[in-house]
């Protein structure tokens, strides 16, 4: 069967598609995979008609796997026995290879060796095909060659381990692909619909400007768990969205400002002013956000001044805004702003036995022999999520008898409280090794890179890190986020902590670990560190505080120490021999000094140092892995690396001074990362370099006086990632074809000779195919430069060719099938866009003025458009149009209330059958001659008697208390037909912005009803909500319909209206609904008229005749984010 072409407009309608053998796994991992997808807002299509299935697979199940994004093909022991799922398979497999789609296999007790090769039960299941097929074994060859290629994917292998977290793999990689802003979510979120519901039911309840709801409760009982869920079911609604996570840690005079800029960041897509100052953060973000529906999540607060320091006093956020706090405190959330509060209480008996049960066996019931200890530990534990996970996590695979001595001690504890259950967790870990590792990481590693921690604790020698930190993260006491950084609950941290402190509560010198501040200068002050000390952690960030070695001279044992802005004077030789990890920050050494011993080193982090060379004498530090001088601005040169033998990591970042990299770099055989981005005297790279064959990153953006790369550059056969922008190179190597690993290339650079003189073609055509990441902009391209420049290229995913001289992109463009984003602002002669391939999701023309149309996109799938400065747009094709208006109608409408116009044509605004343009007014026609006072605008249509309904004719009058600059405004409407129950939400493609309103402004719009059915005698009802910065003041609709003995009048005609009009007055309620976001800018769209006489009035009109409008578009359908 033929499959549509990839130019044609293929619409996912689903997210994912599952392919499984329903005897083998539809009631246990097919189940909980696709309520996991569902759970996390994956639209997912299910089969659940296999056992009247026939013999051949049903065109629905084929269209389903073609309108799917990915599909994952569960492979188990009897799967290759239906035809039916071999059917799929073969369909699948060619999507995946004719449309670009991505199959995901899952291998459930099966060897992907058996399904590649057909062994055992695919053996078996074959022979008989072959019995039954003896006259199809072409068929039979194509079932085989599905099987080999999906085999030869790779995938998720499930065996004997936890189920759950192959499923949670699974939901993360396609959620990460569909939507990078989705947070993660509970692995197992017992009883978290209903409270999320109820969160969301307080933000959308009643009308209301904007809304703010404190989520509040006990530590660990859910708080985040639900604002996760929560953000990710409703932020799409939203122009911008962040979730700020743990604000009251990451609060203060330094930690403030950080949080303003994560917050201004994801909004804004990173176009801001970076914020140093907390007072000047939050004005630079009400002056920014203002005017924009917005989401934002504080997560973790306690003070009152944290929710002011971040959001002020929240009068400036626009209506539609949402603001969600999650507190241990209700009594803030009284003293503060907040309108709705919701308390998260303990789980129901019945959700904490199976919470409980899903972490210790993996089903959602507990085994019979297990019951009712399972039901004892319950009624001990309470209905606190947290330490039901922790503890269910801790006993499973564990025999009875371990749950019952577990039971015990939990009765030791009547009122422990939570802490002494998770408490209970730690003490039963199975050595002192674990225990140490779960302490490290909660005084000194959350937050930091796995693979960073991973090898300093590695490095420390007993500590088993690879198994301990395995078995931590399986008895959920440790995690690893998305951005592979580790975490851990604020409640697992402070319990961790607080072990330490209990080790002896009135002297911290004699405590394993210190990380208190105040406690770590009164112990290095005073001397009173002991050999019991093994990591030490002192931040000054504003005064320089000085300290003798000797307050190290007892501390033997410290292997990790961070200082911040600390001077030490004296012998270093008293600092520790088993230092593993030194963080020294704003060092003011000038050299590190011979005698501090860094033998045993595996991590040096000296960043804002003073240093203008590494070390007096070279010392050999075998042992070292990371080394890290960045913004190091007095360094002149760097160490030599012959005597650091076993780096893997390099960062020299805004090194300043640096003018040039060793040649011994050559000898780092197992560097991985290099980075001297911004290094900006760097004058060249050794030739050397090539000698590096495990780099993987190599980063010199930044370095503005280099201006060539070596030609061995090529020989970095493992380099994946090279950044090279803001550089004066002007000549791609041609060893760059050899570079067959490379996935992600930046090269923006405006003296970047793309043609080669020798060659002749372009070399982006010789770049490595196996690239996924190209930035290109600013390097003069021009038409004759990229004619198929793209075609060798058939991974890429993200391109940016922003700032270039090209009138058109070549149509291979459109055959990328991994094309994800698309960047071209500032392109100034781009003229149109062809049709992209369905699966770009983000496409940005920002300041393409002569950019006329763009060719169909998939909307589907709501992709990320910005359009802002695009005066000359014309068209999306299949989104909206600039159409001309009859200006004869126009007048008439004008002229009803006393209005002239001197224009001879007009473009307004055109969208699925509706055209809409403003004028200046504040009173509805006269013709809209019935009114009433209210909300809503009510009616029966009267008996048509065989006439034909047209339309609507839909006025609305907006007006602007403070607004000088310049103003939003979007009218929003719903048409509901009471007697059938059909509703229709009109949320406007396009939000206007009008410059210099200084009177009222009318919106005159017209509606085809050809969706709408709406018939004689039903009662009819028109809402009309607010959007933007105006005050909706009143309104009017009309219905049109054609006499039958007419030819078919248009909506010029108003000869041929049957007088049944109605206006109400008032300002309606919000709505909720899905919306995708663009931004646009253009000038057609508004019509100004003149009352009549006054010349003055008409000269001033026509010198503004064409105003400027340039904010967002929105386009949207109502459907519930939720499945529902």
């Amino acid at each position: 069967m033929a499959l549509p072409s990839s130019s044609s407009a293929s619409r996912w309608i689903y997210d994912a598609f599952l392919s499984f053998r329903g005897e083998d796994t539809r009631t246990n991992f097919t189940d909980h995979l696709y309520a996991a997808l569902k759970r996390n807002g994956i639209r997912t299509f299910r089969d659940d008609d296999e056992l009247e299935r026939g013999e051949e697979i049903g065109p629905e199940l084929l269209k389903a796997i073609e309108n799917s994004r990915f599909s994952i093909i569960i492979f188990s022991k009897n799967y290759a026995s239906s035809t039916w799922c071999l059917d799929e398979l073969a369909h699948i497999i060619k999507c995946k290879n004719e449309l670009g789609r991505t199959v995901l296999p899952v291998f459930y007790h099966v060897e992907p060796s058996d399904v590649r090769k057909q062994k055992r039960s695919f053996e078996e299941a074959f022979a008989g095909h072959e019995e039954r097929f003896k006259e199809k074994m072409e068929k039979l060859e194509g079932w085989r060659d599905a099987l080999r290629q999906a085999a030869n994917l790779g995938g998720e292998h499930v065996r004997n381990g936890h189920e759950s977290i192959i499923i949670d793999n699974i939901v993360k990689e396609i959620s990460d692909k569909l939507n990078p802003k989705r947070l993660s979510t509970a692995l197992t979120p017992v009883g978290l619909d209903i409270r999320a519901d109820a969160v969301i039911e307080l933000l959308y309840g009643k009308p209301l400007d904007f809304c703010v709801v404190g989520i509040y409760g006990m530590a660990g009982i859910g708080k985040t768990t639900i604002a996760v869920e929560v953000y990710n079911s409703i932020f799409r609604e939203f122009e911008g969205s962040c979730f700020l996570k743990h604000v009251r840690e990451n609060s203060g005079p330094m930690g403030t400002p950080r949080l303003q800029n994560q917050l201004l960041y994801e909004i804004l897509k990173g176009k801001h002013e970076k914020i140093y100052n907390e007072d000047r953060g939050l004005t630079v973000i009400e002056e920014r956000l203002r005017g924009m529906r917005v989401l934002i999540v504080l997560d973790d607060v306690d003070k009152l001044q944290q929710i002011n320091k971040i959001l002020g006093n929240l009068r400036w956020l626009s209506p539609g805004s949402r603001i969600i706090i999650t507190t241990r405190i209700k009594n803030l959330l009284e003293l503060s702003s907040v309108y709705r509060q919701y308390e998260v209480k303990e789980l129901f008996k019945e959700e904490s036995l199976r919470l409980l049960s899903i972490n210790a066996f993996d089903r959602w019931h507990p085994k019979e022999e297990y019951m009712e200890l399972a039901k004892n530990i319950v009624r001990y534990v309470g209905g606190n999520p947290l330490a039901l996970i922790v503890l269910g996590s801790s006993l499973s695979g564990q025999s009875v008898d371990v749950w019952k001595s577990r039971l015990e001690k939990l009765r030791a504890y009547p009122d422990g409280g939570i802490k002494k259950i998770l408490e209970i967790s730690y003490h039963c870990l199975d050595d002192d090794s674990q225990k140490n590792l779960f302490l490290d990481i909660a005084c000194f590693f959350i937050g930091m890179d796995k693979d960073y921690v991973f090898s300093i604790l590695d490095g420390c020698g007993d500590l088993f890190v690879v198994d301990g930190v395995n078995t931590l993260i399986k008895r959920c006491l440790v995690k690893i986020g998305h951005d592979n950084e580790v975490v851990m609950h604020d409640l697992l941290r402070d319990m961790g902590r607080e072990i330490v402190r209990q080790e002896c509560p009135k002297e911290p010198g004699k405590r394993s670990r210190v990380w208190h501040h105040e406690e770590a200068f009164d112990l290095l002050t005073d001397k009173t560190g002991k050999i019991h000390m093994h990591g030490l952690f002192l931040l000054s960030f504003f005064l320089i505080s000085e300290f003798s070695t000797n307050a190290f001279r007892k501390m033997k044992r410290l292997r990790l120490l961070q200082l911040n802005n600390v001077n030490l004077t004296g012998s270093y030789e008293h600092i520790s021999k088993m230092l593993r990890w030194l963080c020294w920050r704003e060092c003011h050494l000038e050299s590190l000094p011979a005698d501090l011993h860094m033998e045993n080193l595996v991590a040096l982090d000296m960043h804002y140092s003073s240093l203008i060379k590494f070390w007096k004498e070279e010392m050999f530090l075998e042992k070292l892995k990371f080394l890290d001088l960045s913004h190091s601005r007095e360094l002149t040169r760097t160490p030599n690396f012959k005597r650091l033998p076993n780096l893997e990591m390099l960062k020299l970042k805004g090194c300043t001074s640096l003018v040039k990299v060793h040649k011994s770099v050559r000898h780092l055989t197992k560097i991985v990362t290099l980075n001297l981005k911004d290094c900006r005297n760097l004058e060249n790279l050794p030739r050397s370099i090539g000698a590096l064959r495990s780099l993987v990153n190599l980063n010199i953006s930044g370095c503005s006086k280099l201006d060539e790369l070596p030609e061995e550059l090529g020989n970095l056969e493992s380099l994946v990632v090279f950044a090279a922008d803001r550089t004066a190179i002007s000549r791609v190597p041609t060893t760059f074809a050899d570079l067959k690993n490379l996935r992600s290339l930046s090269m923006p650079n405006r003296q970047l000779a793309i043609t080669s003189p020798m060659k002749g073609p372009i070399l982006i055509s010789s770049l490595p195919s196996s690239l996924r990441e190209l930035d290109l902009s600013y390097c003069n391209l021009s038409d004759d430069m990229i004619p198929d420049a793209f075609q060798n290229l058939p991974q890429l995913f993200d391109v940016n060719l922003g700032g270039n001289n090209f009138s058109s992109l070549p149509d291979c463009i459109s055959l990328l099938p991994q094309l994800y984003v698309l960047l071209l602002k500032d392109c100034k002669m781009l003229r149109s866009i062809p049709k992209l391939h369905p699966r770009v999701r983000k496409l940005d023309a920002t300041g393409c003025t002569s950019l006329e149309r763009i060719n169909p996109i998939d909307w589907q799938h709501h992709p990320w458009m910005e359009l802002d400065g695009c005066h000359k747009l014309l068209e999306i094709e299949g989104f909206f149009m600039l159409k001309s208006i009859e200006v004869d109608f126009l007048k008439k409408l004008l002229e009803t209330h006393g209005l002239s116009m001197e224009i001879e044509s007009v473009q307004g605004f055109y969208e699925s059958g509706m055209y809409h343009i403003f004028v200046r007014g504040n009173e509805i026609p006269s013709w809209f001659n019935l009114s009433s006072m209210g909300d809503p605008i009510c009616f029966d249509v009267p008996p048509l008697q065989g006439h034909k309904i047209l339309g609507f004719i839909f006025c609305a009058v907006y007006t602007w208390e403070e607004c000088s600059e310049s103003c939003l405004i979007s009218p929003r409407a719903q048409i509901e037909n009471v007697t059938k129950m059909i509703t229709w939400n009109y949320v406007p493609k396009v939000t206007f912005l009008l410059d210099r309103v200084k009177e009222d402004i009318m919106w005159l719009s017209y509606w085809s009803i050809n969706e709408i059915e709406i018939g004689g005698g039903n009662k009819v009802m028109v809402h009309f909500t607010e959007g933007g910065d105006g005050q909706l003041k009143k309104y009017g609709a009309r219905l049109l319909y054609q006499q039958n003995d007419q030819a078919g009048p248009e909506i010029e005609e108003p000869a041929l209206i049957h007088e049944v009009s109605y206006m109400g007055f008032g300002r309606g309620y919000s709505q909720r609904s899905q919306t995708l976001w663009l931004n646009i800018h253009t000038h057609r769209l508004f019509c100004h008229y003149l009352w009549e006489g006054g010349s003055t009035q008409k000269k001033e009109a026509w010198k503004n005749e064409i105003l400027r409008i340039r904010k967002r578009c929105v386009i949207g359908k109502k459907f519930d984010p939720r499945g529902k």
